[in-house]
């Protein structure tokens, strides 16, 4: 999900000035590429502020901060970063498997619960950079806080007394193996601790700090944006690629601790690479968060809940904007709209509760319009927890060896071709499939957002139904091998039967995932943008404890009778099967609430009033009537 949305922020962010642009008039043109990447990442628009360096105290012409001499900083703290990170990620499950002797769901539900924290530590972390510390600042301790987690995760794979004792397969068999201490566990979730604090400093704000660093110089200034983009996504995708495939079998094959170690070696080298360019950057004053704002719309309009409201705008507060620049306060959750009433004579004090502009009302608005559509991709995202937890137990009970040298691909890697899918669809779907679909349905994205999304969660039930039929094969091929209680025992199948799934998987992302972004963005405002990438976010760690909480229920309520739960800890015995088709099934119900919810949805259209009516001959009399129409 991450990597189809960060490529698609990229893709966004280089077309938005070709976006939403009000015709025949040029003194209302769109902002530059710059102005709208910034206006998708900031929840308003900020001033830029810079210390009185030498050479102004001195009277001289002061050196520009930021521009293309801070890419090498920022782009190397990326790349250094998902090296460490993923690296880390990918293979967890089996360290969690093999050195700390959990049973299977249990380490399951905690890396789905781990990976749902990281997801929602996301918010308080862009609440904090919006408001009070800075991108700069947040940035340096998420990079500082995931150094302290890996840290602590060589650690146990360094030091022998951290971790259980080694359970053998006889052991396993007897499900004797020692369990790990309370020390041991404490150390352990300190780890993930520190993994969420982590990842609330830096995925909030890295991106759009490295586009804070460049100005509005026209052409030249979109040129080198453009750089930039292509060069942090590049890079990133080259880092998560190693990271799946290099890093990983290091720990596995190689050494747990030198494996973690040359983790936590990049996340140092991504900090000493992102603190060595600070004498270069621009930064940004905090100017508060649009959380804050969603607070004072609706402690505003229960504040008001008995006053009518007026019959035009020109008693609503409408900030700062220019009368041509006003939203348009629509009907939908018309009790919002009182949070905008103005008493005579009223001014609004900075921070008061009392009284919210037109803007933050239809922020919320936003928000609350999307959420039947978000609770759908919630559901969906139980399939994506799957893939580095049941999947690579799949994995790593199979034959993995390739070539004639018998090459054993680690069990953690296998997501890399779910990446590769991603990265051969999206170039090939945008040159190819959207010019062909347009030519057919007349519209400019080929398909619609709601038919790619869709389309997205169909294959992805079709994936779950694929996984369900490759475990399957592989439960036959153990029993007629005579491995049926042999938890441990490698079942003599390719585990390049996986590939489908993973594979299929990985189409679905393409969709989905992009499709969700796409739709958040064009039914926020401009100022809200932000909000777009906190709520897939947001999705991704709902998704994640959705997943842990049907995997006890399935775990706990399935197998009476003396017989084993569907997620035995012996995959032989269970019926992982039946659990990848109940996910499946709950897949295509999904789908159809979602078409249920796309047929009750009620769009906000991209144009605001103000750009869809305004030409050389209208005026912002024009405009505002338009709005109070609406």
């Amino acid at each position: 999900m991450a990597m189809a949305e960060e490529k698609r922020v990229v893709e966004l962010g280089l077309q938005m000035d070709k976006s939403g642009r009000p015709p025949g008039n040029e003194e209302h043109d769109s902002p530059s590429v710059n102005d709208n990447f910034r206006s998708f990442f900031s929840l308003q628009p900020k001033r830029r502020y810079r210390r009185l360096g030498k050479d102004e105290a001195d009277g001289q012409q002061p050196k520009i901060a930021g521009g293309l001499k801070t890419m090498p900083f920022i782009i190397g703290n990326e790349t250094c970063e998902k090296l460490a990170v993923v690296g880390v990620q990918a293979n967890m499950m089996v360290y969690l498997i093999t050195k700390y002797n959990m049973k299977k769901v249990a380490a399951t539900s905690m890396l789905n619960t781990w990976s749902g924290t990281m997801g929602l530590a996301t918010l308080p972390g862009a609440f904090l950079a919006d408001s009070y510390i800075g991108r700069f600042g947040m940035i340096t301790i998420g990079c500082f806080s995931y150094v302290l987690a890996m840290f602590i995760l060589t650690l146990t794979a360094v030091i022998r007394r951290l971790l259980p004792s080694s359970c053998s397969a006889t052991d396993q068999k007897l499900s004797n193996c020692e369990s790990a201490s309370a020390g041991q566990f404490a150390l352990l979730v300190l780890f993930f601790a520190f993994m969420a604090g982590g990842s609330a400093g830096t995925r909030p704000s890295v991106m759009a700090f490295g586009a804070d660093q460049f100005g509005e110089g026209g052409e030249r200034e979109k040129r080198r944006l453009q750089s930039y983009f292509n060069w942090y996504y590049f890079a990133g995708r080259v880092a998560v690629i190693i990271a799946f495939t290099v890093v990983v079998y290091i720990q596995s094959d190689v050494s747990w601790g030198f494996g973690f170690g040359l983790c936590t070696a990049f996340m140092l080298m991504s900090s000493i690479f992102f603190l060595l360019g600070a004498p270069n950057y621009r930064h940004e004053i905090p100017q508060g968060s649009a959380l804050t704002g969603f607070a004072h719309v609706i402690v505003a309009s229960v504040k008001k809940r008995n006053l009518p409201l007026p019959p035009d705008s020109l008693h609503l507060h409408h900030g700062e904007q220019s009368s041509c620049d006003k939203p348009c306060l629509t009907n939908q959750f018309r009790f919002l709209n009182k949070a905008a009433i103005m008493s005579p004579g009223h001014t609004r004090p900075t921070g008061t509760w009392r009284v919210c502009s037109v803007e933050k009302i239809e922020g919320l608005k936003s928000v609350i319009r999307t959420l039947p559509i978000f609770s759908c991709g919630i559901a969906n995202q139980i399939t994506n927890a799957q893939q580095q937890t049941f999947s690579v137990l799949q994995a790593l009970s199979m034959d993995r060896r390739i070539g004639s040298k018998g090459f054993k691909i680690p069990a953690g890697s296998f997501s890399v071709f779910s990446l590769l899918v991603l990265i051969a669809w999206l170039p090939f779907y945008d040159r190819v499939v959207v010019p062909y679909a347009r030519r057919n349905t007349k519209n400019n994205r080929g398909i619609t957002v709601f038919q790619r999304l869709g389309i997205g969660f169909t294959i992805s039930s079709l994936s779950m139904f694929v996984a369900g039929l490759v475990e399957v094969k592989r439960r036959n091929a153990a029993r007629t091998h005579g491995l049926i209680d042999q938890p441990s025992a490698v079942v003599p199948i390719s585990a390049l039967w996986l590939l489908p799934q993973f594979c299929i998987y990985g189409l679905a992302e393409a969709f989905y995932a992009v499709g969700h972004l796409e739709f958040f963005y064009d039914q926020f405002p401009a100022t809200m943008r932000s909000t777009a990438i906190a709520m897939s976010w947001c999705m991704t760690a709902l998704g994640n404890y959705l997943s842990a909480v049907i995997v006890n229920v399935i775990h706990n309520t399935t197998g009476r009778d003396g017989q084993p739960d569907w997620l035995d800890d012996n995959l032989n015995r269970g019926h992982l099967e039946y659990f990848y088709w109940l996910l499946s099934g709950l897949e295509a119900l999904n789908l159809v609430y979602f078409i249920i919810c796309t047929g009750k949805y009620k769009h906000r259209d991209p144009l605001t009033a103000a750009e869809a009516k305004l030409d050389a001959s209208s005026g912002c009399h024009e405009i505002e009537f338009e709005c109070m129409q609406e």
